[in-house]
């Protein structure tokens, strides 16, 4: 196996291969380099900024921003609206509008902030790799971008001769071909905000993503405030959960059902997961842990009470 650790869309990076090119991580370190160059709304130049400061033009974008808008578009369909990723100028305004890594690189967006547009009106021309998203709608790649980011690493790395490939972007996961252990790629559930793990399992292939409403936090007005915002209110989510742990086919899914589980609060989580067929974990303000039934059989270690 070879293995790279490093930095990438503000996140810890690990990518881990099997058999293949002895450079096959460092190239897809650089591929995600690229992507992140493409998609951070911290980035002047970024396809994500150009399309937000178009006011409705076309712009001519990397076909992988392509693939990201319409993903957006999927996610959304795919959890009924729960993640919305035009939330971004109410994000703004409610203080989140620095990288949390390097506050000299800011959100730039329209002047005035733009009321939300219609995702459904995005235009795609293909064979110019070019975009045009309505006046009044501006996107943020979000969680999404990195579990895509994490899923086309995947795919590219096998198609560079890699038997099997994980990587992880801030702890989640996409995985794919053969894993090292014969019983799948080992994944680590941690604590939220604290060191130690919950529970340990293995998966074949697909994604695994955590959303929480711990990791990013700031105070605005003396208030405390996170960035999981509820699309019905434009409000941080009040839910109940710290976190969401979901496993699913691929990582942007998995990244989109977790923020759907973390806003539908303990009472609806767990049957919105197994409704869709899903594995996953959520934790709940009062360190209480709340499985699927495939999960629930695992030893799982206590979570000390968070109020």
């Amino acid at each position: 196996m070879s293995e790279l650790v490093g930095r990438v869309m503000g996140s810890e990076l690990q990518l881990i291969a099997v058999g293949g090119p002895q450079d096959v991580v460092r190239r897809i370190a650089g591929f995600l380099d690229q992507l992140e160059q493409h998609w951070s709304r911290f980035l002047p130049d970024s396809d994500i900024t150009h399309i937000n400061l178009a006011d409705g033009a076309w712009v001519t974008v990397a076909p992988e921003t392509l693939t990201l808008l319409a993903t957006m578009q999927a996610g959304v369909e795919l959890t009924a609206g729960r993640y919305d990723p035009t939330m971004l100028p109410r994000l703004v305004e409610l203080g989140y509008d620095a990288s949390r890594h390097d506050p000299t690189k800011r959100t730039l967006l329209p002047a005035p902030a733009p009321r939300r547009g219609d995702l459904w009106d995005i235009e795609f021309d293909t064979e110019h790799s070019a975009v045009r998203v309505p006046s009044g709608l501006v996107l943020d790649a979000g969680g999404i971008g990195k579990g895509l980011a994490g899923d086309l690493a995947v795919r590219r790395a096998l198609e560079l001769g890699a038997d099997g490939f994980l990587c992880s972007i801030g702890g989640d996961l996409s995985m794919g071909g053969t894993p090292p252990d014969p019983e799948g790629w080992t994944v680590e559930i941690e604590q939220p905000d604290r060191i130690g793990s919950i529970c340990r399992f293995a998966v074949p292939s697909g994604g695994v993503a955590t959303s929480s409403t711990v990791s990013r936090r700031w105070f605005m007005d003396r208030t405390a405030r996170h960035h999981v915002l509820d699309p019905l209110t434009g409000e941080p989510s009040p839910t109940d959960l710290l976190t969401a742990t979901v496993v699913a086919t691929t990582g942007w899914q998995a990244e989109v059902q977790a923020t759907a589980a973390l806003l539908a609060g303990s009472d609806d989580a767990l049957d919105l997961l197994t409704g869709r067929g899903l594995s996953g974990l959520v934790i709940t303000d009062l360190g209480e842990i709340l499985a699927t039934e495939d999960l629930a059989v695992l030893p799982l270690e206590p979570v000390g009470g968070h109020r």
